[in-house]
């Protein structure tokens, strides 16, 4: 049996088992969330569970879906509810809650009620990376597997008019679902907190005169195969070399810190005594908020971080191949950020790197695809969940 009708039908028995659950009554001011990529208490969930703990935590049960309740006692005594993911009490809550939020899905294979109301935040802005159909395939297997989730969604956020174009179609999600209001996670890049940035470098280890610059590559796939884990390459990036650009360009003494896509395990690969690791770091933009600058090579969180004006360089040694296995709805060599594929070219980068030319480019990048980041999402989203949840 194909490995796509193994899902679907995995998904439809899933679905059946858990039809009894239907029979609970929906907690009219009960809201489940559910980081869907990390399993933890991190992008765009977290922003809008702490918004809504904010402003209306005496009214609302606000429910926490985590692999590792454990670690999370603090999140309880601030009067959230977590459960486990996957557990009796996670499909109980689930399939009791008004408003079902995730970043991604873990909805497909729930058989919700019409009552109930789904937001998918998402997890990456732009029109990077292809999805869906695009990517995957566009049987009639998948197809139907897709609209499990699509007939359940009530509400989806875009960041761009591409996006909404693009993922519509490839996730067969009406367009009149999109909302472009941009991402939770990103207010904080358009509306930077200065206390929370001195909180994070110092929490990572940074003296108050360094600077730090942020790699963060994103995951590969076996055999160019998306359905498989990901696998461990060579970056091929000389972390002391990078820095002593960094500093002959800007000044001042820089740190390198490296976070890894949580699917990647060859944490060596660019390792010397000043790497700071931060892959185990919860919060990818709590480190893009205390970041001076970024290397990356194909990670949405390029788009995050370009909203923060400050320097963002792409370095792949495997450019060519990745966007040729990969497919991109947006050209790379349309996106803003100076790439290179080796140290020579990534030195030269950062050495030549004009502020002025690099603003202009990610404007033109920007209103090209059609942006629509607001900076409010997150008080959008737990504004529209709070009348919900009270109408």
């Amino acid at each position: 049996m194909p490995d796509e009708l193994k899902r679907y039908v995995k998904k439809l028995l899933i679905r059946m088992l858990l039809t009894p659950l239907r029979l609970l009554k929906v907690k009219k001011n009960r809201v489940f969330l559910i980081n869907n990529l990390s399993h933890k208490f991190a992008g765009n969930p977290k922003y809008v569970a702490q918004y809504l703990m904010e402003h209306y935590g005496q009214e609302l049960d606000i429910v926490i879906s985590v692999k590792r309740p454990e670690d999370y006692a603090h999140l309880r005594q601030q009067g959230f509810t977590v459960v486990r993911f996957n557990s009796l009490q996670y499909f109980v809550k689930a399939m009791t809650s008004k408003v079902f939020l995730t970043n991604s899905g873990g909805y497909s294979y729930l058989p919700l009620k019409k009552k109930q109301f789904v937001i998918n935040t998402w997890h990456g802005g732009a029109a990077y990376k292809k999805c869906g159909t695009d990517m995957y395939s566009n049987s009639p297997v998948f197809r139907a597997d897709l609209k499990l989730q699509s007939r359940q969604t009530g509400a989806f956020l875009s960041t761009c008019s591409r996006f909404t174009e693009e993922f519509s179609r490839a996730l067969i999600v009406p367009k009149a679902v999109f909302w472009g209001i941009g991402m939770p996670r990103n207010d904080l890049m358009l509306h930077p907190d200065e206390a929370l940035r001195r909180q994070v470098r110092a929490r990572i280890g940074l003296a108050e005169d360094e600077k730090l610059v942020l790699f963060a590559p994103t995951y590969r796939k076996v055999a160019d195969n998306y359905f498989r884990d990901s696998i461990a390459i060579s970056y091929g990036l000389d972390s002391d070399r990078v820095v002593r650009a960094l500093e002959k360009r800007f000044g001042g003494k820089w740190r390198f810190a490296v976070r890894y896509h949580p699917n990647v395990v060859n944490r060596q690969d660019v390792a010397s005594d000043g790497v700071l690791d931060l892959t185990d770091y919860e919060d990818m933009q709590e480190l893009l908020l205390a970041a001076d600058a970024m290397i990356n090579d194909f990670s949405s969180s390029l788009w995050d971080y370009m909203l923060t004006g400050k320097p963002c360089f792409l370095f792949a040694v495997d450019l060519e191949h990745y966007v040729a296995t990969t497919e991109v709805y947006t050209p790379v060599s349309q996106w803003p950020y100076p790439q290179a594929v080796n140290n020579d070219q990534l030195e030269k980068n950062i050495l030549e790197f004009s502020e002025e030319n690099y603003a202009e480019a990610c404007t033109r990048h920007y209103e090209a695809l059609g942006g629509c980041e607001t900076g409010e999402a997150t008080g959008l989203v737990g504004e529209k969940i709070y009348r919900l949840c009270t109408q």
